[in-house]
C-alpha cells in the first residue's frame, strides 16, 4: 500500500461517513416531522389530532418521551461525521453523553408511554408489548455501551452504541416500511405490526451488518496497515536516512498508539545516527541498527487506538510525550508509546510547539527540580543557555524563583535574555572570576569541569545536563569523589509528572516553547545537517503532515 493510496482509502473512508451521516439525518426526518405535529397539537399550535383525546390527559409522558427520541436520532446521526472524533474528540464525547441520558429517557418514557395509554384500534396489544420492548432494548444496549467505555473496550462501545441508535432511528425506517403496505393492504392491526416489526429488523440488520463490517476492517488494517517513516539502516551521516513504507505498529497492552503530526530533532537523534558515543552500539546493535530503525522522541499528535488496561487517554485525544524511554520512533506517520509516556496537550498552542517540549524541556525540568534542589532567589549559572535544553532551562530556573545567569553566544544572547535571564554572559569570554553560584548546569560544556567546580559555592553543586565522551566520563569519576559533581540521568518513572508540569508551565505562560525551523518528514536529513552546522537557535520540528 503506497502512502498516495492510503490517503485516497482515508478520504474515501471519510466521503462514506459524511454519506451515512446525511442518510441518518434525512432518515429521522419523517419521525420527526410527526413527533413536532404531535408537539404542536397537544400545545394547541395546530388543530388537535384525531386522537388527541388519548393524550391530552397526560401530555408530559408522550412529550418527554418525543423530544428525547428527537435528540437521540438527531445527535446519534452528528455523530457519524468523520472529523468529530479525529478533530474533534471532546465535542464527541460531549454528544455521546447527551445521546446516553437522551436514549435512557426515550427508553423508559417509551414504555410508561405503553402503559399510560391504551392501544389505538389499527395497532393493537402486540404491536403495543413491541414497542414497550424496545424501549428496555433501548436502555439495555445503552447500559452495555456504558459499561463497555468504563472498560476502555472502545470497539464493544461503538458496536453497543449502533444497536442502540438501530432502536432510535426505526421509527424513519418503519415509516417507509409502513406506508406501502398500507397502500396495498389498509391501516390494520395486521399491516401496522408487520411493518413496525420489519423496521426494527432492518434497522438492527444494518446495524449488525456495520458491526461486523467495522470488526472485519479492523482485523484486516492489524494484518496490513503500513506508514511512512524514515528510516536508517546503517551508522553514519544524515545521508543514511530513507523515507520508507514500513508495517504500522499496534498497541500492546498498556500502549498508546499515536498518530503523529509533529516530532522534533534532539542531541539524542544525532547520537544514536552516528553511535557516538560508541556505547550506543552495544545497546543498539555493533554493526548495524537492529533494535531503533526508526529515531525522533518527541511526539504530539492525536491517539489512534489504545492497548488493553489504558485509561488515562482516549481515542481522539490529543497528547504530547516522550517516547525516548520506549523504542524511539516519533519520525514516523504512528508510533507506540507506554501510556506514561503522553500526556494531553498544553491548551492554546499546536501540534508544531508541543513537539519542541518533552525531551528538552523534560530534561531541563529534572535538572532543575531533581538535582538542584534550589531555593526562590539562589544563583544558578547556565552555561550553553542558547540550545533547546539551555533556553528551557532558563525559563524552568526563572519559574522557581532563581537568579539566573546565562552563558551563551552573541548571536544567542537576544532570545536568552527574553527568556528571562538576569545576566548574560559571552561564552568566548573565561568564566567570573570570584563568582559564587549554588549551582552550575554544564549544557554540553565544552569546559574543563574544574573551571564550572572554581566558580560554585562552598555547598553548591556541579550539574552535567549534557558533554562529549570525555566529559561524560570525567564527571562520572568526578561524582564518585565529589559529593558536589553531580550527572543528570534521567529517570523514566517521573515522566508523567514531568510532562503534567510542563504543561502547567506552559499554560501559566512561564514557559515557551522553542521553535526554530519546521521541516517535513522527509527532509528529516536536511533538519539534521542544519542542526549540526550550528543553523539552530532553538528546537528544530519536523512536521509531519506537511509532507
Amino acid at each position: 500500500m503506497t502512502h498516495g493510496v492510503a490517503i485516497e482509502g482515508e478520504q474515501a473512508a471519510r466521503r462514506s461517513g459524511w454519506g451515512a451521516a446525511a442518510g441518518l439525518l434525512v432518515l429521522t426526518i419523517i419521525p420527526s416531522l410527526g413527533g413536532l405535529t404531535r408537539l404542536a397539537s397537544l400545545a394547541n399550535i395546530v388543530a388537535p389530532q384525531a386522537d388527541h383525546a388519548r393524550f391530552a390527559a397526560r401530555p408530559w409522558v408522550l412529550v418527554a418521551h418525543i423530544v428525547a427520541g428527537l435528540v437521540f436520532a438527531t445527535f446519534g446521526a452528528v455523530q457519524f461525521v468523520p472529523s468529530l472524533r479525529r478533530g474533534s474528540a471532546r465535542v464527541h464525547r460531549a454528544l455521546g453523553r447527551v445521546l446516553v441520558v437522551a436514549a435512557i429517557v426515550a427508553g423508559f418514557s417509551g414504555m410508561a408511554v405503553m402503559l399510560a395509554f391504551d392501544a389505538s384500534p389499527t395497532q393493537g396489544p402486540p404491536l403495543h408489548a413491541m414497542r414497550a420492548l424496545s424501549g428496555l432494548a433501548l436502555v439495555g444496549f445503552i447500559a452495555r455501551a456504558v459499561a463497555a467505555i468504563r472498560a476502555r473496550d472502545f470497539a464493544a462501545h461503538e458496536a453497543w452504541m449502533k444497536r442502540a441508535y438501530a432502536i432510535g432511528v426505526a421509527p424513519g425506517v418503519q415509516a417507509l416500511s409502513l406506508a406501502p403496505l398500507i397502500v396495498l393492504v389498509g391501516d390494520t392491526q395486521l399491516t401496522n405490526t408487520l411493518g413496525m416489526a420489519a423496521g426494527w429488523a432492518i434497522s438492527l440488520a444494518v446495524a449488525e451488518r456495520s458491526i461486523h463490517a467495522a470488526r472485519r476492517d479492523a482485523r484486516a488494517k492489524t494484518h496490513t496497515a503500513t506508514m511512512t517513516g524514515v528510516v536508517y539502516e546503517r551508522y553514519g551521516s544524515p545521508d543514511e536516512f530513507q523515507v520508507a513504507n514500513v508495517p504500522r505498529p499496534t498497541p500492546a497492552r498498556g500502549q498508546v498508539l499515536v498518530r503523529v503530526e509533529a516530532s522534533s530533532l534532539n542531541a539524542l537523534d544525532r547520537r544514536m545516527l552516528r553511535a557516538d558515543p560508541f556505547l550506543v552500539r552495544l545497546n543498539n546493535g555493533l554493526l548495524r541498527p537492529s533494535k531503533k530503525k526508526i529515531l525522533g522522541a518527541d511526539v504530539a499528535g492525536v491517539v489512534e487506538a489504545v492497548g488493553e488496561g489504558v485509561t488515562s487517554v482516549s481515542v481522539g485525544d490529543r497528547v504530547f510525550g516522550d517516547a525516548s524511554h520506549d523504542a524511539l520512533g516519533c519520525f514516523a506517520e504512528y508510533v507506540c508509546v507506554r501510556e506514561s509516556a503522553v500526556s494531553r496537550t498544553p491548551s492554546g498552542i499546536d501540534a508544531i510547539r508541543a513537539a519542541s517540549l518533552p525531551l528538552a524541556a523534560g530534561t531541563a525540568l529534572q535538572a532543575v527540580r531533581e538535582r538542584a534542589a534550589l531555593r526562590p532567589g539562589q544563583r544558578a549559572l547556565v552555561y550553553g543557555a542558547g540550545g533547546a535544553v539551555g533556553g528551557y532551562l532558563v525559563q524552568i530556573l526563572k519559574a522557581y524563583g532563581a537568579h539566573v545567569v546565562a552563558v551563551c553566544s552573541k548571536r544567542s544572547a537576544a532570545a536568552v535574555r527574553a527568556f528571562g535571564a538576569d545576566e548574560v554572559l559571552d561564552v568566548t569570554e573565561p568564566l567570573p572570576k570570584g563568582a559564587s553560584f549554588d549551582v552550575v548546569f554544564g549544557v554540553n560544556g565544552y569546559r574543563p569541569i574544574r573551571e564550572f567546580l572554581a566558580v560554585l559555592a562552598p555547598t553548591g553543586r556541579y550539574v552535567m545536563v549534557g558533554g562529549d565522551s570525555a566529559q561524560i566520563f570525567e564527571a562520572l569519576w568526578r561524582s564518585a569523589l565529589n559529593k558536589s559533581v553531580d550527572v543528570l540521568t534521567m529517570d523514566p518513572k517521573l515522566l508523567q509528572t514531568d510532562l503534567r508540569e510542563l504543561r502547567a508551565l506552559v499554560e501559566s505562560g512561564a514557559l515557551r516553547p522553542m521553535v526554530d525551523a519546521v521541516y517535513p518528514l522527509d527532509r528529516v536529513a536536511d533538519a539534521l545537517r542544519a542542526i549540526e552546522a550550528g543553523e539552530a537557535r532553538g528546537k528544530v520540528v519536523i512536521s509531519v503532515s506537511a509532507r
